[in-house]
């Protein structure tokens, strides 16, 4: 027989048999398709060396009046901002006042120091700060030094741990004061780094609901409540920056202040100093924030009701009062339970629930928004799940893709029921899409079935109306609008720009493609592949391997690798089979290939 050329369909296939998939792909990692030809991703390279602490669920890029590009970094346990290669923490205050070593107590020998403050709402992770140097029994602490709490052991009281041993009078004495006017500072709670199910009388903190709608004099249901894992939203008032975390006041940066200068809550409910913004009606909790633009209104999702959407009076950050004389209001949607996301668009900001999709436009007085429920059925996934390109918006929902362009439409996957029956469906809120223009391409990364951290992604080029999958663990992402590169978070705590090179960082990335099965005659004679003669793209080495069965019931034999180099003519795998497929793969660093029209001696042949 002369040469077989293998050209197959573009696109991964996972949603339907191998067989019946002949003449396409069946599985992928770290690949994309360009002009109908697969190709490897493109790799990436650390934004900085320095970690951030927590686990980051939210990420966004924008430029101040002097034309510096910033970036916010949410993590479950802090606030940051990125600026000139410098991380700087930004976390809010929640709560600060003095104290007096009185209310300080250390054993002798011992390490753990007991703090007193009434009604301190801390939790096992929170953070403090001593902003007064001050020496106690033999404890020595510089001004601004952080402690994390280690434990709390009531309302009024908690331990941290000391890098220092006390020596107190005598063994196991309390203290005598020898320090006043103690200033100290309780940053931001810290907020669930994965989603749980919480169980128990008074699930969450001590009298506080936090990300819970339990307080603690309530008693949890049977069943459990869903407390989902922090993710933050932002969005720009100006040069400065206003984001959100679900159970928290809307925060404020001030970006004229510079990144020295912590964020303040919005409405002052916590406690604190930092915050001047007094109006009653200034929501105490939200779960998303976004501006609506040209009009300038900051918007409130979730504001204190789960399915309430409150707007500030135009160009204001603190009036959210309505009155005759302002543009402030509020709307409560119809349709789910919560409100979970927003995005703007072509003349409208879209608002998803758990199960319908609203749309919000400005109309100016005495109105000032109409609101209209789009669909229903079509809720998004959780608040990062979601990407507006080009008037067209793209997002997760709990089982299916949509597309909206107009009207809501099902987006036609051939991955949906592979994605959707290996998903973690209580992870559901830290699902991210990540856009990268310049490829064409959305990503959907996920929690796997067994997996409580992102370690996997589908990805649909709309330019080439394909899918693909594979495995990383992105945990945030922001496109390249503001900095050269695409931005994505990992679960190792790092910073990574995209599109950089063709390694996963310093070390080598393992890319493949995988073809669905192919035979001679629907499977009548057994193919014996002689040659093989590859066309690709290779800058260093691309293995290829020959998988062969008899039925499509049985398991593959795999012959390989045969490696192939720009300088290489053929490869004879000398395999046989009633079904045949082909893998190529790398796995070097360095390696980089593009696939074009291999070609392939098959002989008919018979069994052995």
């Amino acid at each position: 027989m002369p040469l077989q050329t293998l050209r197959f369909k573009p696109g991964i296939i996972k949603d339907d048999t191998n067989y019946s998939s002949e003449g396409g792909w069946v599985d992928s990692d770290k690949i994309r398709f360009w002009n109908g030809k697969v190709e490897k991703l493109g790799g990436w390279q650390k934004l900085t060396p320095t970690q951030f602490a927590g686990k980051c669920r939210g990420l966004f890029s924008w430029r101040d009046l002097s034309d510096n590009a910033l970036l916010a970094i949410g993590t479950n346990t802090h606030l940051y901002i990125y600026l000139g290669g410098v991380l700087s923490d930004v976390t809010p205050v929640r709560k600060q006042s003095t104290t007096d070593d009185d209310y300080i107590t250390t054993n002798h020998g011992s390490n753990i120091v007991k703090i007193n403050i009434a009604s301190h709402n801390a939790v096992s992770g929170d953070r403090i700060i001593f902003t007064t140097a001050f020496n106690h029994n033999n404890i020595s602490w510089s001004a601004n030094t952080e402690f994390t709490v280690s434990s709390v052991i009531d309302s009024n009281n908690f331990n941290i741990t000391a890098s220092q041993t006390a020596s107190n009078p005598s063994s196991n004495s309390t203290d005598t004061p020898d320090a006043d006017n103690i200033g100290y500072q309780i940053l931001m709670a810290v907020g669930q780094e994965t989603s749980v199910f919480e169980f128990g009388w008074g699930t969450g903190a001590w009298d506080e609901p936090r990300d819970s709608s339990e307080g603690w004099d309530v008693p949890s249901s049977g069943t459990g409540i869903e407390v989902d894992a922090r993710t933050w939203t932002f969005d720009n008032f100006g040069e400065d920056l206003v984001a959100s975390v679900a159970g928290q006041p809307l925060i404020h940066w001030d970006a004229s202040q510079g990144a020295g200068t912590r964020a303040v809550f919005i409405h002052d409910s916590l406690g604190t100093a930092t915050s001047t913004h007094t109006d009653s009606n200034t929501p105490t909790t939200v779960r998303n924030v976004i501006m609506s633009t040209p009009d300038r209104h900051l918007i409130a999702l979730g504001a204190d009701d789960p399915m309430k959407v409150a707007f500030a009076s135009q160009e204001t950050l603190s009036t959210w009062t309505a009155t005759a004389t302002n543009t402030a209001g509020d709307q409560l949607l119809q349709g789910g339970s919560k409100i979970v996301g927003a995005k703007r668009t072509r003349g409208q900001i879209l608002i998803w629930t758990d199960t319908t999709l609203h749309s919000m436009t400005f109309r100016g007085p005495p109105f000032i928004f109409g609101f209209r429920e789009l669909a229903s059925g079509c809720g998004l996934g959780g608040p990062l799940a979601v990407v507006e390109i080009n008037g067209l918006v793209y997002w997760m929902g709990i089982n299916q893709f949509f597309v909206f362009d107009g009207s809501v439409r099902q987006l036609p996957s051939t991955v949906s029921n592979f994605v959707f029956d290996d998903f973690n469906l209580v992870q559901i809120e830290k699902v991210v899409a990540g856009l990268n223009k310049q490829h064409s391409e959305v990503f959907w990364f996920y929690c796997s079935a067994s997996s409580s951290e992102i370690d996997k992604y589908c990805k649909y080029n709309y330019r080439e109306n394909v899918w693909d999958v594979g495995t990383l663990s992105r945990t945030a992402w922001v496109d390249a609008s503001t900095f050269n590169n695409n931005i994505g978070a990992s679960s190792n705590n790092f910073l990574y720009n995209h599109e950089i090179g063709v390694n996963d960082d310093e070390s080598a990335m393992t890319s493949f493609v995988e073809s669905a099965d192919m035979d001679i005659g629907d499977g009548q004679q057994v193919a014996f592949i002689q040659k093989m003669i590859p066309d690709a793209t290779i800058t260093g080495t691309l293995n290829s391997f020959v998988k062969t069965r008899k039925t499509p019931a049985d398991s593959h034999t795999s012959k390989g690798a045969f490696a192939l180099t720009s300088s290489i003519k053929k490869v004879h795998p000398r395999a046989r089979g009633r079904h045949f497929a082909v893998k190529f793969e790398s796995s070097d660093l360095g390696a980089d290939w593009r696939l074009g029209a291999t070609r392939l001696d098959i002989q008919p042949d018979g069994e052995r």
